[in-house]
């Protein structure tokens, strides 16, 4: 995909679909991280778990704990582990801690995903 195409793509997208789309960075970079780890590649498998963990950590400071209430504060939890996890994947050179991340953010991207097409349905329905 072209960068203008990504770029538009970004500055047309719903708040929701913006954060289908960090959550979707963050899992490719889990899955390349993984893929450098099976490889021996320590180097690639660090810059990938670093790649990971930036957009992990702009999801988190995101949330405002403040106005979200218990969901916020079940989101900054589910965060800290999964930064958790990844941090121990690459401390360690496994993959198993990678693959638990990755689960909780699939699980994670699945929910947003189903907000965003409910979002969507529910707009054109008020024809906004």
């Amino acid at each position: 995909m072209g960068a203008r195409y990504r770029e538009m793509e970004i500055r047309t997208a719903t708040p929701e679909m913006l954060i289908v789309k960090l959550y979707e960075g963050a899992l490719r970079f889990i899955r390349t991280a993984r893929t450098h780890q099976e490889a021996g590649h320590i180097a690639g498998r660090a810059t990938a778990i670093a790649k990971a963990l930036a957009i992990v950590n702009e999801l988190q400071h995101s949330l405002n704990l403040e106005r979200g209430g218990e969901i916020a504060h079940n989101l900054d939890a589910l965060y800290f582990f999964v930064t958790d996890r990844l941090l121990e994947a690459n401390l360690r050179g496994t993959v198993a801690p990678l693959d638990v991340a990755a689960g909780i953010l699939s699980t994670l991207n699945e929910a947003w995903v189903e907000i965003a097409r409910r979002l969507d349905a529910m707009a054109l329905r008020w024809g906004k």
